[in-house]
């Protein structure tokens, strides 16, 4: 469970190993997020601070000395061989944190890195609260990180069936082959005390209605193509990109992804021609009216800095950051995407990730952080300072969703706490299909997890808004569904 002390038992577990002469040193593969917390967690844990190096990448040096190296998953793939010798000089505990990450293995670069790194570590472990963010195919990476060569002795053969993921025997079958190879700490376990959670539904504007409409009416042949090439998915893809802009702000559709977007987010901007109908209606939408996601972030900060309340907004586009920046300015926002460096890449005079956490966690004139889950759902602690979070928009990505809650409610909390959380939906739109989406992943977590109470803490109550049939279990049946009704 994200925020259930996982950092620190693996610490405890590597002085353990290192104790009995198993390993002499520890490699954690993780989110650079994360990095903050391991060093944070090895200097209270050790009476003697190990020392802790970080890898930059091929140009950094990497000292023989190291008790504790941390890399992330780019870096490894990048610079594998070097990462290798220094696991395979000497018995080494590798870790994987955020272990999800790697879940394509073999068919992604990052996975097929850390399994191959797998066959030279003395000991391995992996850590997440998120581990089949899209159903039982993703444990098959893990098993095969874990278990080099016997994941099939391990896993039934149905979980190797990817399309059939969340079938619910299928998960059952699953979750009983790993239950012995896994420890789950629940929140219910913890006694941390249960969010609230607010959905809030309203139509978009007139404007944009109508561009959202247009939009639909152009890609819905889309829709029609074979999806079993790689080039016709990635226009899926973009199309469904189109679809998120539009439901929070249309003028986004011009510009397309921002520099500092992650990769999986990348897309050009929309074509026009100039004469169409979502041409004229874009040409002045910021002119005309405001996005009403805009109108409610604006005023929840307002109320948050009236009250000397902290807020966290999430969105998934860094020029929805950029907006947003520039409209709250009198907040003094901080903001973390994946354009912001992290404290060990930074450069003289640059804005780094940790000094705008910081910033949010002890300025008093800083009211709100502006984040998307990708570069800062994962391995972040804010729940002594912030206790609300509004999400300007989501993905169909269950692991951004999940992790990104555990950034204020955690290990941790004191028992009257009340963390409160926000979805902004735009009726009608994409944004129904990505939430009946995310609640069948919960679902399939929960029960692969044997954790009851992941659904009730990590979701709101459905109230039914959309009955979207379960006929095939990709994310692109949900969007194909939104846009030809079948």
């Amino acid at each position: 469970m994200p925020g259930a002390g996982k950092t620190t038992v693996a610490l405890a577990n590597f002085a353990l190993q290192r104790a009995r002469g198993e390993v002499s040193r520890l490699l954690v593969v993780g989110p650079i997020a994360a990095f903050e917390a391991w060093k944070t967690d090895a200097a209270a844990c050790f009476d003697s601070s190990p020392m802790i190096s970080v890898h930059l990448g091929s140009n950094s040096a990497i000292s023989q000395r190291t008790d504790i190296l941390l890399t992330n998953y780019n870096r490894v793939a990048s610079d594998y061989e070097r990462i290798r010798s220094f696991v395979a000089s000497g018995p080494t505990h590798l870790i994987l944190d955020e272990a999800h990450r790697m879940k394509r293995g073999e068919a992604g670069v990052h996975g097929r890195a850390v399994l191959d790194l797998a066959y030279v570590a003395r000991r391995r472990d992996i850590l997440t609260g998120t581990p089949t963010p899209q159903g039982a195919f993703d444990l098959v990476a893990l098993m095969r990180f874990l278990y080099p060569g016997q994941d099939r002795s391990i896993l039934p053969p149905s979980t190797y069936d990817e399309s059939a993921s969340r079938e619910a025997e299928v998960v059952q079958a699953a979750g009983q082959a790993i239950g012995k190879y896994f420890v789950r700490t629940r929140k219910a376990d913890l006694e941390i005390p249960e969010p609230e959670w607010n959905v809030v539904r309203r139509p978009m504007g007139a404007i944009q209605a109508a561009i959202y409409d247009a939009l639909k009416g152009r890609y819905r042949g889309e829709f029609e193509l074979p999806k079993d090439s790689r080039r016709n998915f990635d226009r899926l893809g973009r199309v469904v990109m189109y679809l998120l802009e539009a439901a929070v702000n249309p003028a986004l559709l011009t510009a397309g992804s921002d520099v500092a977007d992650e990769t999986g987010f990348v897309h050009p901007p929309i074509e026009l021609d100039g004469s169409e109908p979502l041409s004229r209606l874009l040409e002045n939408y910021a002119q005309f009216e405001t996005p009403w996601k805009y109108e409610y972030v604006r005023e929840a900060v307002a109320a948050a800095a009236r009250s000397g309340r902290k807020i966290l907004v999430w969105t998934t586009f860094v020029r929805n950051i950029r907006v947003l920046a520039e409209e709250l300015s009198a907040y003094n926002p901080a903001i973390v995407h994946g354009g912001v460096p992290a404290e060990d890449a930074v450069a003289a005079g640059q804005t780094s990730r940790e000094s705008e956490l910081n910033r949010f966690r002890y300025s008093p004139d800083c009211t709100v952080l502006l984040a998307n889950p990708a570069a800062a759902g994962e391995g972040i602690s804010l729940h002594h300072w912030c206790h609300e979070a509004i999400y300007l928009d989501r993905t169909f990505n269950a692991g951004h969703f999940l992790q990104s809650q555990d950034r204020i409610h955690r290990l941790g909390l004191e028992p009257e706490t009340v963390t409160r959380f926000t979805l902004l939906v735009s009726e009608e739109s994409i944004d129904d299909f990505v939430d009946e989406r995310l609640r069948e992943k919960v679902a399939v977590l929960s029960q692969l997890m044997n954790d009851p109470g992941l659904v009730r803490v990590a979701l709101p109550e459905s109230d039914q808004y959309h009955d979207v049939p379960a006929v095939e279990s990709d994310d692109m049946s949900a969007v194909a569904y939104h846009l030809v009704g079948r």
